[in-house]
């Protein structure tokens, strides 16, 4: 079947595009998901630990944690508020700027670097698909979420 042999194409791309991903992030004796979280808190300053935790999909456990190990690389800082001094915002270090700034530019490379010889009218022809296929299976998701 064709569209299986083109599903698995994608399936392909994408894992190598995550492993190109992760081995910057080694890097860094990081996961993507500290990255992830990294990234948040420097786009979003004024959300709470616990907003994170919901935007992220974690426990305040693993979020704790997940910013106690981000503290400890020194890659975050938590700055006690004016307002409440029994509570602390989460803020982005110079160490952290670098490693956002440094792994954004790496991805930016990489992703050029997968269409070189590619036309702009190709891409965005590609584009369109792309499009196309992610309309598709979000109908076959909400199917599925209305069928239960």
């Amino acid at each position: 079947m064709f569209e299986t042999d083109v599903a698995m194409q994608l399936k392909e791309i994408n894992t190598r595009l995550a492993q190109l991903m992760q081995q910057k992030i080694n890097e860094y004796d990081l996961r993507i998901g500290l990255l992830h979280l990294a990234m948040l808190v420097k786009k979003y300053p004024e959300k709470s630990q616990k907003e994170l935790a919901k935007e992220m999909r974690f426990t305040e456990g693993a979020m704790s944690q997940s910013v106690k190990r981000l503290i400890q690389e020194d890659i975050l800082e938590q700055i006690p508020l004016e307002t409440d001094m029994r509570y602390n915002r989460l803020a982005v270090t110079q160490k952290g700027e670098n490693f956002i700034k440094d792994y954004e530019s790496y991805i930016f490379n990489v992703y050029k670097e997968t269409f070189i010889g590619f036309e702009d009218d190709e891409l965005i022809e590609l584009d369109k698909y792309l499009k196309r296929i992610n309309s598709n299976l979000e109908k076959i998701s909400n199917e599925n979420i209305e069928s239960r």
